[in-house]
């Protein structure tokens, strides 16, 4: 068989019986492999030659592959949103605590925040102090592995004398002249104010996205735009690339790179829709397309789950209608679904939407009650009832840990497959130096597997295994994010049932 360097077999061991007596069985248990201080080399049939590359994929393996020479989409980041009750971050027992949770050991690289530019006060912003602080947190805690945060401004509305509804609250569009004409290069003009408000403040504005899902009629903070001018509702292609021009003019090329449409739904037509204009203008104004998943998938926001499966067709539609613009794609809210449920949502993504940039919705949101799996990334519990930290890290944020740690901006998606697509969940990323692959393995299912990793090709100099139990129905003995150490004798790693790992492969 011909050997092909490149490619990665990695074998899932299928466990004929596990330590103790199987229901309706009397097999002995499978001795496992001795653990011969995280032994890195290959065995010898994972190195075999040329005419014996698959001797040890036999019946009793569950096949698994990626190819480091199929390279999908480039990662921008991962991250989360600091918009609402970001200030009680400051006003827990431990908030050097919250924010290591975050940048130091999550490293989230996206922050997404919340423009209030003269939303009461002309010249003022009455949430850029949190902002602040929480920026020169993360860019001092990034500064010590290399990097720096990417900074997205999304607006909820723009000050009410821009409303035609004079209020930054519920419906409403941008209001109009005298003469019936829509207040763009007012608008627009709010933006630059804008992006240099807090950038005087030391604020990094890398991107911006000119309105949160203009699609919905919100009872808080909300404008609506339409796909087409009508009598009633501003054009989003017309104040988008309004916007696109004063930002451009006033800054050349520093300005902020622009995401469109930031939808509540991520319905490729729909999204196509609202840019279209643009396209057809100035196709080289939209840096990325943006769209949140509350429509376009099953999900239930009161029991918090979510079918993560049920975004496939809209994800997969993704490149026949953005594919030959080659404009980045980047999810920037969500937060419906428990802890594995997220992962396996965020796993399609990647696969299936070629997804840049995944944001959560909520990095921080009150929960006194302590609820593990209640929708955000990190509960604040001002009152201190759950513990003394005033905070507590929910399972959403371990789900996105398992991305976001070592999966770097920069890296790049390969190919990867599993045979088991019933139970397992995984993709493959690379280092843009090709000596770091960073998997993630999620198994659905309710039985314990065995992975094993040999290297066709390669030589594995260090590994690194982190992994969660994050069980959907029963939380008892779930683990957070524990690092489990290297690949045992023969390259292998135990997976639970309902857990995520991630597995870090230092490559020769």
């Amino acid at each position: 068989m011909k050997k092909v360097r490149s490619l990665f077999f990695i074998s899932l061991l299928l466990l004929t019986a596990a330590c103790g007596k199987q229901p309706g069985g009397t097999d002995e248990p499978t001795k496992e492999p001795e653990i011969t201080d995280g032994a890195l080399t290959p065995t010898p049939e994972i190195t075999a030659g040329p005419d014996e590359g698959d001797t040890a994929l036999n019946g009793e393996y569950l096949r698994y592959t990626f190819d480091l020479n199929e390279k999908h989409q480039k990662i921008d980041g991962f991250g989360g949103a600091f918009t609402w009750y970001s200030d009680q971050v400051f006003t827990t027992g431990n908030t050097a605590g919250l924010l290591d949770a975050a940048f130091s050991d999550a490293k989230m690289s996206i922050i997404r925040f919340k423009n209030e530019y003269a939303y009461s006060v002309e010249g003022v912003a009455g949430n850029v102090g949190p902002m602040v602080r929480i920026y020169e947190a993360a860019v001092e805690r990034a500064a010590k592995y290399g990097e720096e945060p990417t900074i997205l401004l999304s607006c909820w509305s723009p000050p009410a004398r821009l409303k035609s509804n004079h209020s930054i609250n519920g419906g409403g569009s941008l209001a109009k002249h005298e003469d019936g004409t829509y207040m763009y290069e007012e608008y627009a003009q709010w933006w630059v104010e804008s992006v240099q408000f807090y950038r005087d403040w030391g604020i990094k504005i890398d991107y911006v996205s000119i309105q949160n899902e203009c699609d919905f009629v919100a009872s808080y903070d909300g404008c609506e735009f339409a796909q087409t001018e009508t009598s009633t509702h501003a054009s989003y292609a017309k104040a988008f690339l309004a916007v696109y021009d004063a930002l451009r003019e006033a800054f050349g090329d520093e300005a902020p790179k622009m995401i469109a449409p930031e939808t509540m739904t991520c319905e490729p037509l729909k999204l196509y829709g609202y840019v279209r204009e643009i396209i057809d203008t100035k196709p080289e104004s939209i840096y990325g397309i943006g769209y949140h998943l509350y429509v376009g998938g099953d999900s239930n926001e009161d029991n918090n789950t979510v079918r993560y499966d049920s975004f496939r067709w809209n994800f997969m539609d993704m490149e026949k209608y953005f594919g030959e613009y080659g404009y980045a794609r980047w999810q920037t809210e969500f937060f419906r679904g428990r802890g594995l449920q997220t992962a396996a949502l965020i796993n399609n993504a990647m696969e299936w939407a070629d997804m840049n940039a995944y944001i959560y919705w909520s990095a921080v949101w009150p929960n006194a009650a302590g609820d593990f799996e209640s929708g955000e990334l990190i509960g604040i519990d001002s009152g201190k009832k759950v513990n003394k930290d005033g905070w507590l890290l929910c399972a959403d944020y371990y789900a996105l840990r398992h991305f976001s740690e070592f999966i770097r901006p920069g890296y790049i998606r390969v190919g990867a497959e599993v045979e088991d697509k019933m139970d397992f969940k995984t993709s493959a990323y690379v280092s843009e130096d090709g000596k770091k692959v960073v998997l993630v393995v999620i198994n659905l299912g309710e039985k314990e597997r065995t992975l094993q990793v040999p290297a066709e090709g390669y030589y594995i100099t260090g590994s690194e295994i982190y992994q969660s139990v994050l069980g959907i129905d029963d939380s008892s003995n779930n683990v957070l994010y524990e690092n489990i150490g290297a690949l045992q004798a023969g390259n292998t790693v135990k997976l639970p049932a309902e857990s995520i790992t991630t597995i870090v492969l230092d490559l020769e």
